[in-house]
């Protein structure tokens, strides 16, 4: 039924070979991804491509904008930002444009 390779001098076991090392635990699989919302509103989303990219990425980089009135929080796969009405719409428009250039 099976060819003699499968099993060992006496017939009975497999032999079995580890041929690949399935150990992918360095490298990612999937991309984390987060919906980001400002004031309730979705936006888009944040891809972490790189192993060194985070969510707080999307923070970093409003204020690297100036953008100084809003707070943001990660909650599970959401990425929350509540800002001041009068910055709110500027911020979605920024945000728009950063997400959707990865």
């Amino acid at each position: 039924m099976f060819g003699n390779n499968l099993f060992n001098s006496n017939g009975a076991f497999p032999v079995l070979y580890n041929i690949t090392d399935f150990d992918n635990s360095e490298t990612k699989l999937e991309h984390d991804s987060y919906e980001v919302y400002v004031n309730e509103d979705l936006v888009g989303r944040k891809e972490l491509i790189a192993q060194n990219e985070k969510a707080s990425d999307v923070e970093e980089h409003l204020k690297a904008q100036g953008f100084r009135n809003f707070n943001s929080q990660v909650r599970g796969d959401h990425i929350i930002i509540n800002a001041a009405d009068r910055e709110a719409k500027d911020i979605k428009n920024n945000l728009n444009v950063y997400l959707n250039l990865r």
